[in-house]
């Protein structure tokens, strides 16, 4: 069963878009809590790339 990777894949890249609109509409964070949340939008961007990338190319059942 792959739908919960799936799932992960398909949040992990919502939470870096809600992420990313947060500190487009917050301009007046200190730079390590920026830096925090910049880092924190990457990976979830970078794992939920990979996620489904690999589910497209390797089809459902691995």
């Amino acid at each position: 069963m792959r739908f919960p990777f799936t799932f992960m894949g398909v949040m992990a890249l919502g939470i870096a878009a809600w992420v990313a609109f947060y500190l487009a509409g917050h301009r007046g964070l200190d730079p390590f809590s920026e830096g925090i949340a910049v880092l924190t939008a990457v990976i979830s961007f970078g794992f939920g790339a990979y996620v489904l990338i690999r589910r497209v190319r390797r089809g459902p059942q691995h």
